[in-house]
């Protein structure tokens, strides 16, 4: 059964809808500015803006998403180690 009572970080929500936001308006200028024209050099340009726009607007968890990344990372290397030392343990 699914917990419908799942809290929302609303923070990240608010950070997410303004990103969807600005990339429909990008997508939409880009459209307009490339209607009826096509050259060699379009598809570069393209995916220079598309970089810059990127880098511009890149994903940022939260405070919260980050810390459980570390933690899950931590523990993942810890279980790492203690596999290692039962290989070593049995020659392996």
């Amino acid at each position: 059964m699914y917990n419908i009572n799942v809290s929302i970080d609303k923070e990240l929500y608010r950070w997410a809808f303004e990103q969807y936001r600005q990339w429909n308006e990008a997508a939409q200028i880009a459209r307009l500015r490339n209607a009826g024209k096509s050259q060699p050099g379009s598809a570069w340009e393209q995916y220079v803006d598309l970089f810059e726009f990127n880098q511009r607007v890149g994903f940022q968890r939260s405070v919260r998403q980050r810390a459980q990344k570390l933690a899950d990372l931590d523990h993942y290397y810890i279980q790492i180690q203690k596999f290692e030392a039962w290989k070593r343990a049995r020659g392996g």
